[in-house]
């Protein structure tokens, strides 16, 4: 059943419109495996790669390269279907919380804490901007959902106690 928040619908939509960004993304990202299981098309797609100007001087895309040719088509086949399974979730989580779902929150809330860990322990390993953004997006998703929850509890609380004013919810 859809929860209201009277606040939270922008903040909702836009966490929502993140998941399904991130879901489309691990699609397209299967997509491009299912396609790379063929040795000559990833032979293709990895001189494609090292043609791109970015390519030049970044250390990173060539060892993307190196790994993504070093691959079996199974291992391929693997991180497709693992890549189609987040996506399911990310999208699961971003109908939710479209729909302000409490059962969303929640889901959100613990699908997403289960990969601080990891980005910490990627980030201790090898800092970059761009992992240290990753962390606060989904710290301050994590916080933001749970800060309405319990707010939501606190209004329902409140309102369950006859003779008693509600009082003014942070």
């Amino acid at each position: 059943m859809p929860s209201s928040h009277p606040r939270g619908p922008r903040a909702l939509a836009a966490i929502a419109a993140f998941k399904f960004l991130k879901s489309g993304s691990l699609i397209a990202l299967a997509i491009l495996l299912s396609r790379l299981r063929e040795p000559a098309a990833a032979a293709r797609f990895a001189e494609w790669l090292r043609a791109l100007p970015i390519a030049a001087g970044h250390e990173f895309v060539g060892r993307a390269v190196r790994n993504l040719v070093g691959l079996s088509p199974h291992a391929i086949g693997l991180i497709g279907l693992v890549a189609i399974g987040y996506a399911a979730l990310y999208a699961v989580e971003g109908y939710g919380l479209w729909r302000h779902a409490r059962w969303a929150e929640y889901l959100t809330i613990v699908a997403t804490s289960t990969f601080v860990p990891v980005e910490i322990w990627e980030l201790w390993a090898r800092f970059t901007p761009m992992k240290v953004l990753a962390l606060a997006i989904n710290v301050a998703i994590i916080a933001y959902l749970a800060w309405l929850l319990r707010r939501e509890r606190i209004a329902r609380d409140e309102s369950a106690q006859p003779g008693r004013s509600p009082s003014r919810l942070p």
